[in-house]
């Protein structure tokens, strides 16, 4: 199955170049993560199907690993297809999940742009974080809101920064990522499940957002002018302002 909201690699085409680019593009981030997490405790804030938690558990067998997402489906998947012995999984709203003992890092991969408010989600990663700890969040940072119903907000590098900052939080590294856009099957109607790739029938959502929002294409254009046909990434490692040297 083929949803532009979530990915689900085991459906994936090992044969597909476009199916092995979208999910390396994902991998990337995990592995971006992986790398920088901090302390015993690690929570990732909707995880999805689970592949990215297992990987976080995998590469880190002495850290206990939580996992949360909202939805109960993908939570069930998770545990049947994802599961380590330092690997949890929670079903829970990202905005008002808690926890009895704080968190050492904070993974919120493509998380932000989806929830309606995201300074309530982001004064909950303060609240969960430990003394020390660290958040490693990425979004998009082109347009997206015309071409999926799934994502609330746009960010930008600097508001994107900003947000984290209102919270004492500051960017130390960062990753960026490019995903070069697909045309092909752009207008198709086929349903998620008989889809070729992510991005087909993109084209129909993004016609249907301009005639109601005409002047998000100044948006879209601008972003064209500067990036190209691609979307960018902005994945970053935060840590709180007084830790900074």
């Amino acid at each position: 199955m083929h949803s532009i909201e979530r990915i689900y690699p085991k459906d994936f085409d090992p044969h597909s170049q476009d199916d092995q680019h979208t999910l390396r593009i994902h991998l990337e981030r995990y592995e971006f993560a992986a790398v920088h997490l901090h302390g015993p405790r690690v929570l990732d804030m909707a995880c999805g199907c689970g592949y990215g938690t297992a990987l976080l558990a995998e590469r880190h067998p002495d850290k206990l690993v939580t996992g949360v997402d909202i939805d109960p489906a993908a939570i069930t998947y998770a545990q049947q297809h994802y599961q380590l012995p330092n690997l949890r999984y929670v079903c829970a709203d990202a905005e008002q999940f808690a926890d009895s003992t704080p968190f050492d890092s904070i993974v919120s991969l493509e998380t932000i742009e989806h929830l309606p408010r995201p300074q309530q989600l982001i004064a909950n990663y303060a609240r969960l974080l430990g003394s020390g700890g660290r958040v490693i969040a990425s979004v998009p940072i082109t347009p997206t809101l015309d071409g999926n119903p799934h994502h609330l907000h746009d960010f930008s590098r600097r508001s994107f920064l900003a947000l984290f900052g209102q919270h004492g939080l500051q960017a130390q590294q960062h990753l960026e990522q490019i995903q070069w856009w697909q045309f092909k099957g752009l207008f198709s109607r086929r349903p998620d499940k008989a889809k070729q790739h992510r991005s087909e029938g993109v084209g129909n959502a993004v016609l249907l957002y301009y005639r109601q929002h005409p002047l998000y294409l100044f948006a879209r254009l601008a972003a064209m002018l500067r990036y190209g046909f691609s979307n960018r990434y902005l994945t970053c490692l935060f840590t709180p302002s007084k830790l900074q040297s």
